[in-house]
């Protein structure tokens, strides 16, 4: 007589993934979590976004983004800005002292 456990494991032809998440979406949820809870800079504590469902989770990921690239792109500016006054003002010149 044939095991129907065997018989089960034989015909399922998933790699098992359908009882839980997978190895590399486990490493993704959690690097998800650490740069939300992280950058939100108390905004979010751990427990609230693992419970978050996916969608807002990602929703707010893409927020902070959108922040972080606006906010490098405003400095980037002013840098530029800085950089170009600093070009345009005439230097002062130093009156050279003869030395004894």
């Amino acid at each position: 007589m044939e095991n129907p456990e065997i018989t089960f494991a034989l015909q399922l032809t998933s790699d098992w993934t359908f009882f839980g998440l997978t190895p590399t979406y486990r490493v993704q949820k959690q690097e998800q979590i650490f740069d939300l809870v992280y950058h939100s800079q108390g905004g979010f504590t751990y427990q609230d976004v693992y419970n978050m469902p996916v969608y807002l989770r990602t929703f707010y990921i893409l927020k902070m983004s959108k922040m972080f690239k606006d906010q490098k792109k405003q400095h980037d500016k002013q840098l530029k800005k800085s950089q170009s006054r600093q070009r345009s003002t005439p230097r002062s010149k130093v009156p050279k002292t003869r030395r004894r």
